[in-house]
């Protein structure tokens, strides 16, 4: 795990970097569009360096396990990483690791409406499966330091499809207009992207066959939520 943190502690040192040199080069030698106005002065671009400095020196006197338990807590996850504790209600939901990503192992039960955010309407079904959401409840329903993830994000999660919990994923269902989706095998999930107007792109997880259906939906209707958080 903390392996996995260094080489993203190491990623993060270089995009500070390059982020670091482009405010740098932006302010201090950007080019005039007009005859006659100012271009920034010697010493506004010694003070945006010396700026930056610091913050290079800021991080490079952090050790790795600092750096590591920074992250954590900016995410709120457990000293371990292998567990998330939404602030809002105190729910918890086990973490995997993917490349420089945590995603949730189980679906956000956040409540964020009424009672038909549940599979028959029923809190017994929503402490199970978790909750339904509309698209756009979804896109504002992960917690803090974590989002919806979107499509090229989901399609990264599924590439290695030996690696995929079918059993977590493929149920539940989703709420289908005024009737629910099959619930024993498929599990449907919003991701972040629109292509359509008034739909979103969500990803539907079949248990049995083991397959996946990639599709547009009305935004009205109800699917689930699996958060993501970037740990660059």
């Amino acid at each position: 795990m903390q392996g996995i943190f260094r080489n993203i502690v190491k990623s993060s040192g270089r995009v500070l970097t390059v982020l670091a040199l482009s405010a740098l080069c932006t302010t201090a030698f950007a080019a005039p569009k007009m005859q006659g106005k100012k271009v920034a002065s010697p010493a506004k671009a010694q003070m945006v360096k010396s700026r930056d400095n610091q913050m290079d020196k800021s991080t490079e006197s952090l050790s790795e396990e600092e750096i590591f338990n920074r992250i954590l807590q900016q995410k709120s996850l457990s000293a371990d990483g292998k567990t998330l504790t939404d602030t809002r209600d105190g729910k918890k939901y086990s973490v995997e690791i993917r490349g420089d990503k945590a995603w949730m192992k189980k679906n956000l039960a956040f409540s964020i409406s009424n009672p038909s955010q549940c599979l028959m309407e029923s809190e017994e079904f929503c402490q199970k499966y978790g909750r339904f959401y509309s698209h756009q409840e979804a896109k504002k329903a992960c917690p803090a330091g974590w989002h919806l993830p979107d499509d090229g994000e989901w399609r990264d999660y599924q590439k290695d499809r030996s690696k995929l919990d079918w059993k977590n994923l493929g149920q539940g269902g989703c709420k289908d207009w005024d009737g629910y989706c099959e619930s024993s095998s498929t599990g449907h999930y919003w991701s972040a992207s629109s292509v359509e107007k008034n739909t979103g792109r969500s990803w539907e997880f079949r248990s049995g066959p083991k397959s996946i259906n990639r599709t547009d939906e009305s935004t009205r209707k109800g699917l689930y939520v699996r958060c993501v958080a970037d740990l660059r």
